[in-house]
Formats: structure tokens, C-alpha cells, sequence
């Protein structure tokens, strides 16, 4: 935040111009009251700023507070205390949500009216040093009330900006967590059809030999597809893409081994039937979705 000094040296705004605004004060004070109410009856007319103009008492005290500074451009002092009402008044526009775009508005009708006030009663061999002391004032004016704005607007966009990385860091995080959960629990589903398979060649060591090859051909077929997830899994955390095909997969998978089992436990023939069908169905969603995974590779 630049000084107030800063400010009025970067405009150039000096001595002599600060004797040539007091000297228009004579003349701009008669004035002052058709301003203010010209600058009112402007705003009234335009729906998005009446409705700040409400009530009849409030505008009047708008309007008291509107002549004191509209008067202070010619009478200063141009001190610390002027910068700090400056940016009281950007700061109350901001509280009320008054866009800024009112402010640059409201200022070229004050600007207009001095100026026409100035070539019409000032005297043609000061009117030049005089319209140029009025732009450094009003320039001035204006870069400090809609300054507030523009740190306003930076203010809200830091802390939006500040929050949006937070969560933004915290979601990667925790979505990386519960994706080491899943490959952990993968891991743990693969030791789960390893001990399926050895089970089931326990079974055939031991004489039940049908039984024992028909449920080990679906244990390892589950201890595929487990494999097969686990895979996708670290792929996908180094960077690869999601695979569809394997989680279709795994439904195939299990009707398959529903259906070897249930060819040792039921002769329902409508039962294996219904298996059949969703394998054929699990199998066409298969081939669908490898073509389209295919095609975009």
C-alpha cells in the first residue's frame, strides 16, 4: 500500500497546485449545491444504484456528507487525515456491495460539471492551471476510493485462492491414503485366494479329486482377477489409466465359479441355467467394454 506522499508525488500534485484549488473555492461554492443534487437525480434514474437510495433521510445525510467532500477538494488539507476519509468512503461502498463501476460514473459527472463551472467563470489565462490542478484532485481521489476496491477484490481472491489449495492439498492426500488402503486390502484378498487354492489342492491330495480340480479352476480364477486388480491398482497410482474391463471381469469371474460349484452341489438345471445366462451376458459386456477401452488407447 503506497503512502499518501507517494500518491501525491507520483500525480505531481504540488504547492502551486494546492494554491490554485483554494483559489477556485470561491467559485465552485455557489455551485455545490445543484452538483450534489444533479449527482442524486443521475443515480435515481439508473434501478441498480436507486435501491441504495431507499429512504428520503438517508439521502439527505448522503447528500450533507457529498457537499463536505465535493467543498474539501478545494480546501484540503491534503494530509494524512484527507487520505484516511478517502478510504473511509471506499471502504463504506464496499460494505454496502456498491459495484465499483458507480464510482467512475459518479465521478465523470462531477468532473463534467467542474469543468464546464471552471471555463465558464474562470478567467481564460488561469482556466489552464486550473483545469489541470481539478484532474490531479480528482484523479487522485479516485485512484484512492476505488483502491479499496481492487484490494478488496485481491483480499477475497488470496484467501479463496488460499482455501481452494488447502482442500485441493488435502483431498490429493487423502485419496492417496485410501488408495494404499485399497492396494492393502487387495494384498490381503490375494493371500485370501491363495489360501482358496491351496485348500482346494489339499482336497484333491486327499483323494476328493473331482470336487478338488472344479473348485481349485475357480480359486485360481478369482486369484486371476485379484492379481489382476492388484496391477491396475499400483498402474493407476503411478499414473496409468482406469481399467472398466477387470471389474467386468470379476463379475464374470464369479459366475463362472458359481457355476463350477454349483455343478458339484445341484442338478437345478434352471439354476444353472440363470448362471449361464449371466455369464453371457457379463461376457458380451466384457467384449464391449475391451473394444472401447481399445479404441482409446
Amino acid at each position: 500500500m503506497r503512502t499518501f506522499q507517494e500518491i501525491k508525488d507520483n500525480y505531481r500534485f504540488s504547492e502551486p497546485d494546492i494554491e490554485i484549488l483554494k483559489g477556485l473555492l470561491p467559485v465552485v461554492e455557489p455551485h455545490v449545491e445543484r452538483v450534489v443534487d444533479d449527482f442524486y437525480n443521475l443515480f435515481l434514474q439508473i434501478p441498480d444504484a436507486a435501491k441504495y437510495l431507499k429512504d428520503d433521510a438517508l439521502i439527505a445525510r448522503l447528500k450533507g456528507m457529498h457537499r463536505l467532500w465535493l467543498l474539501a477538494l478545494f480546501q484540503g488539507p491534503y494530509d494524512e487525515r484527507y487520505f484516511q476519509r478517502l478510504q473511509r468512503i471506499g471502504q463504506a461502498h464496499v460494505r454496502i456491495n456498491l459495484s465499483a463501476h458507480f464510482v467512475y460514473v459518479g465521478m465523470n459527472l462531477i468532473r463534467q460539471h467542474l469543468h464546464q463551472i471552471i471555463e465558464t467563470e474562470v478567467d481564460p489565462r488561469q482556466r489552464e492551471g486550473a483545469l489541470r490542478a481539478l484532474e490531479k484532485i480528482l484523479d487522485l481521489n479516485l485512484d484512492i476510493i476505488a483502491r479499496t476496491y481492487h484490494e478488496e477484490e485481491l483480499r477475497r481472491v488470496f484467501l479463496s485462492h488460499k482455501l481452494d489449495s488447502l482442500l485441493i492439498r488435502f483431498s490429493q492426500r487423502f485419496t492417496f491414503g485410501l488408495n494404499i488402503l485399497l492396494v492393502v486390502g487387495l494384498l490381503g484378498l490375494s493371500l485370501g485366494a491363495v489360501g482358496l487354492v491351496v485348500q482346494d489342492i489339499i482336497h484333491v491330495v486327499q483323494g476328493n479329486l473331482s470336487q478338488g480340480l472344479v473348485s481349485a479352476m475357480g480359486s485360481v480364477l478369482i486369484l486371476w482377477v485379484v492379481i489382476e486388480l492388484l496391477d491396475m491398482e499400483i498402474d493407476r497410482l503411478r499414473g496409468g489409466a482406469f481399467k472398466l474391463q477387470l471389474f467386468v471381469g470379476l463379475a464374470l469371474v464369479a459366475f463362472i465359479r458359481k457355476v463350477l460349484v454349483a455343478s458339484l452341489t445341484s442338478h437345478d438345471l434352471w439354476t444353472e441355467a440363470l448362471f449361464l445366462a449371466g455369464i453371457l451376458v457379463c461376457g458380451v459386456i466384457f467384449w464391449l467394454v475391451s473394444r472401447a477401452e481399445a479404441g482409446k488407447a
